[in-house]
Order: structure tokens, then C-alpha cells, then sequence
């Protein structure tokens, strides 16, 4: 194992995903607890750096200009004559393709560590072969914080801590503008997933839940991003009439850090699996999670406060995005009275 080193600095190769750059924090954090002395800077897109900065182990953050999937060959070469002035000991890259081990090997970072993926042979030169013993995501990231060792079991992998984002009281701005009723007691809800509509609890079920919620007198909080918007207006359509004015449908009007904050001050949360259940995880706010095509092997919640639920049928879990039989019935099988048990207890 590495000794602590005064200076060493690391270059973390952020994945595109929230929920994924959320998880990360465990990789992080582990790399402090090894090295307090360390320098950590995450390359990111731009979108996740308010999330960043709620992370107490970033020191430095540096935007990642590359739409997903975009390979600007000129572009990168110039970003990584502008990384190798960072004079970095090693990066630790967390996406799996080409693209994104190639601007470290060509900054010249001499220790670069990650998973084999696409094509990566030579652009990394610590690769690691050994994904399979690890079926969760977080395992794996934690396990690029040891140089040079192959672990061959999960049980070998030592404890690491769940991600935890400082939360800060919503400014009084924000909750004006979205005329918010903090007086109240709120429920969260995800009820989007930019991964496809095979994360998609149906509108139907959602809008059960939120109505007993606003039956017993308290709000609705729909957050999301703007591609979520059409999920929220399809669980408001659902929703007596009477009880719309506390149903709050902001989906796309919050920065990520603002949507954390309003998590914070929630009773708890009903999430599909995506970025924002792993937010509500790291918030520390309890809350139920439907699983769908994808399956609590791969993506966790990483919360002791947070209830799981995913369908036994026999083609689940497919990793789909889209339901191969046209019926969505890992989905629908799984009842609003399901994750109303749990919901009960936050009134």
C-alpha cells in the first residue's frame, strides 16, 4: 500500500451520470482516509459541480467540455496539454470507454487506474480485469483507491463510508420563487429516469401515493431536471383538483444543489432508480426506491434508511430501457400499498 504523501495529487475522470458522480464520493473519501495529505481534483461536467462542491474531500474541480459520446480528437489533445501542468501522480478514471483514458495518457500521468472497458489496452497501465467479483458499482470505484492490487474477492475490499452531501437550509429565495410551504410536511418524488421509460413507475401509482400524501395535509415536491417534466404533469393530471395547489411541480427550475437542499428539509422520498435517488440517499432522508428493469445488485441506494423494492418475475432484471414485451409488468406489479407502508410512518 501506498504511504500518506504530502502533495500527491490525483485526477479523478468523473463519470456523465448524477447518481453515478454521487457514488464516487466513496472512491473519494477512501482516498483520503489513505492519504489525508492528499490533492483531489475531479474533472466533471459542469452541470454536477454544485454537487461537487458539497463534497468536503474535492480540493480542486476542472470542467470536462465533452458532451457524452462527442470525441473532438483536437480538443482533447489540447486538454491534455493543459492537464499536464496540474503535474498529477495519477489518475483514476471511472467511465468505462476510450474516450475518456485517453486525455490522461496523454497529459502523461504516469499511474492511471481503471477497469478494462473500450479498447483501453496502453492508455491505462494499472487496468483492471477483475469487475466481475465486484457486482456493485460503488465496490468497484472504491477499489481504485489501491494501486496495483487485484483483489479476488469482495470480502477483501475494506469498509468504506456511504456518500454524504452537506445539506444547507433553502434559501429563502428559492422558496419564494417556487412558493413552497416549508410549514407543511413534504414528501419527495423522482418519478422520472433519463435512462428510459423501463425505470418508469407508472403515473397511476405515483399519483396514489402523492394524493394520500396531500389527503393528510401535507406538500408535494416533483424534482427532476426538465426531461422529468413530462412525468411530473403526467402524476399532476392525476391528482384531485382540490389538492393540486400543494403539489409542487419543479422539475427543471432548480440547480442540483438547490434540489439537495429541498430534499433536506422533506419527510422522506419515493424514487425511481436515477440520479435523484442517490441524491436522497446521500441527503440522509429516508425514502422508497422502485426498481424496474435495473436491480439493487448493480446501483443501490447507499442508505441504511432507504426501502427497496423490485419485481420476482423471471426476465427481471433485463437492463433494459425499454420492455421487451410491451408490458412494463416489473413496474406496474409493484403496488402503491407496497410503498405505502412505508410512507405512513414519515406522516
Amino acid at each position: 500500500m501506498q504511504a500518506p504523501v504530502a502533495g500527491y495529487k490525483y485526477l479523478i475522470i468523473a463519470p456523465s451520470w448524477l447518481g453515478d458522480i454521487i457514488m464516487s464520493q466513496t472512491l473519494l473519501g477512501t482516498l483520503k482516509r489513505l492519504n489525508p495529505l492528499c490533492h483531489i481534483s475531479v474533472y466533471a461536467p459542469a452541470y454536477a459541480h454544485p454537487i461537487l462542491r458539497r463534497m468536503p474531500q474535492v480540493d480542486e474541480l476542472l470542467v470536462n467540455p465533452f458532451a457524452h459520446g462527442a470525441l473532438r480528437l483536437k480538443q482533447r489533445f489540447e486538454e491534455a496539454r493543459r492537464l499536464a501542468l496540474g503535474a498529477f501522480d495519477c489518475a483514476i478514471v471511472l467511465p468505462n470507454s476510450l474516450k475518456s483514458a485517453l486525455i490522461p495518457y496523454l497529459a502523461g500521468i504516469k499511474d492511471r487506474r481503471g477497469f478494462r472497458g473500450e479498447l483501453r489496452y496502453g492508455l491505462l497501465n494499472d487496468l483492471r480485469t477483475n469487475k466481475q467479483i465486484f457486482p456493485r458499482l460503488v465496490e468497484r470505484y472504491v477499489s481504485l483507491a489501491y494501486p496495483k492490487v487485484q483483489f479476488h474477492q469482495k470480502e477483501e475490499l475494506p469498509e468504506f463510508d456511504y456518500p454524504s452531501l452537506l445539506c444547507q437550509p433553502p434559501a429563502e429565495e428559492l422558496l419564494l420563487r417556487l412558493d413552497i410551504k416549508v410549514k407543511i410536511p413534504l414528501l419527495a418524488i423522482g418519478c422520472g429516469a433519463n435512462y428510459g421509460p423501463a425505470k418508469l413507475w407508472p403515473a397511476r401509482h405515483f399519483a396514489k401515493v402523492c394524493t394520500y400524501w396531500l389527503e393528510q395535509g401535507g406538500g408535494v415536491l416533483a424534482v427532476g431536471t426538465a426531461k422529468d417534466q413530462e412525468a411530473v404533469a403526467a402524476v399532476k393530471e392525476l391528482i384531485p383538483a382540490s389538492l393540486q395547489e400543494r403539489f409542487y411541480a419543479i422539475a427543471g427550475q432548480t440547480k442540483v444543489d438547490e434540489a439537495l437542499d429541498l430534499i433536506g428539509i422533506c419527510r422522506g422520498a419515493v424514487c425511481n432508480d436515477s440520479g435523484l435517488m442517490h441524491t436522497v440517499a446521500a441527503a440522509g432522508r429516508p425514502q422508497v426506491c422502485i426498481f424496474g428493469s435495473t436491480s439493487t445488485a448493480y446501483t443501490p441506494p447507499l442508505s441504511d434508511q432507504a426501502v427497496c423494492l423490485e419485481s420476482t418475475l423471471e426476465c427481471h432484471p433485463c437492463f433494459q430501457k425499454r420492455c421487451a414485451l410491451g408490458t412494463y409488468a416489473c413496474l406496474s406489479g409493484i403496488s402503491p400499498e407496497q410503498v405505502l407502508q412505508t410512507v405512513k410512518q414519515w406522516i
